[in-house]
């Protein structure tokens, strides 16, 4: 069994990769002109798991005697998409001929063969497992 404080130190580094890379994504998204509602969803998941993350972070600096073992592989493949999805979000933003992302753009901007909205979908899945693991850690 790992250590305790070498498995906090594990999570504290990937829940922080998670929250920066969302942080990151979500001022990519943010800083278009043109937003959809389905962009406009995803900004309000892309926030909310921003708000999940963040005690997370706090949790796990503040008691290193927490057992977060359970989170120690959703932070980071949250870190990864966020990072992959912001990638196609400035490769697509890259190959628009104005000088903003058009609705058209927002439109086929595609991640793993899926559109915006099962990305919000997806970040959503990671949001309600870091939210019932940290809860559970704090009961």
């Amino acid at each position: 069994m790992a250590e305790p404080i070498g498995l906090a130190s594990g999570v504290l580094a990937l829940a922080t990769f998670a929250f920066q890379c969302s942080i990151s994504l979500y001022e990519t998204v943010d800083g278009f002109r043109s937003h959809p509602k389905s962009v406009r969803d995803l900004l309000a998941e892309l926030e909310a798991l921003s708000t999940v993350l963040a005690p997370l972070v706090d949790l796990v600096k503040s008691n290193s005697s927490v057992d977060l073992s359970c989170l120690e592989l959703p932070p980071l493949r949250c870190g990864n998409v966020c990072q992959e999805f912001q990638q196609e979000v400035l490769k697509c933003a890259s190959q628009s001929n104005s000088s903003g992302t058009s609705f058209r753009d927002w439109a086929r901007l595609r991640y793993i063969g899926n559109n915006i909205d099962d990305f919000r979908d997806l970040l959503g899945g990671y949001k309600a497992t870091v939210n019932i693991a940290s809860t559970d850690a704090n009961l």
